[in-house]
């Protein structure tokens, strides 16, 4: 990845260069994003998740667009800007933060069973009633 693999004319090599540094510079932008969640991740696999997300947002009849930098440079702009709260990349960190929580909760309990049931009295003190009663729920399923 980032390697040039055509000719380039020299009338147009500096509209490629412009679309290609941008581009760059916008996938570090989201990587930057991702590290915190994807500590043991390496940088093939953060471009492998940004080439899915890219594909599950836009399809994959859309998927040739990958190679197109500008056509990427417009995703990614659409995915960092400032109503990105509701975007492919966005959600899919929420999911990455989301399983790197819950990986450490299982690790802390796993090294600390003693304090189990006293995490569980906590989580229950802080859900809502409805959240309790699911949790009651599936322990008793747990039983059977």
């Amino acid at each position: 990845m980032g390697v040039i693999t055509d000719i380039l004319k020299w009338h147009s090599s500096r509209e490629f260069f412009y679309w290609h540094l941008k581009r760059r510079l916008l996938e570090r932008q989201l990587k930057r994003k991702m590290k915190p969640v994807t500590h043991n991740v390496g940088e093939g696999e953060l471009n492998s998740m940004l080439h899915r997300w890219f594909v599950e947002d836009r399809g994959t009849v859309n998927a040739y667009m990958w190679e197109d930098d500008k056509a990427m440079v417009q995703w990614l702009t659409e995915q960092i800007g400032e109503d990105s709260m509701d975007n492919a990349v966005s959600d899919n960190i929420r999911c990455l933060q989301r399983e790197h929580v819950l990986q450490q909760v299982r690790s802390l309990i796993q090294d600390n069973p003693e304090v189990a049931m006293d995490s569980i009295v906590h989580i229950t003190q802080h859900m809502t009633q409805s959240q309790r009663s699911e949790v009651t729920r599936i322990l008793a399923n747990m039983d059977t």
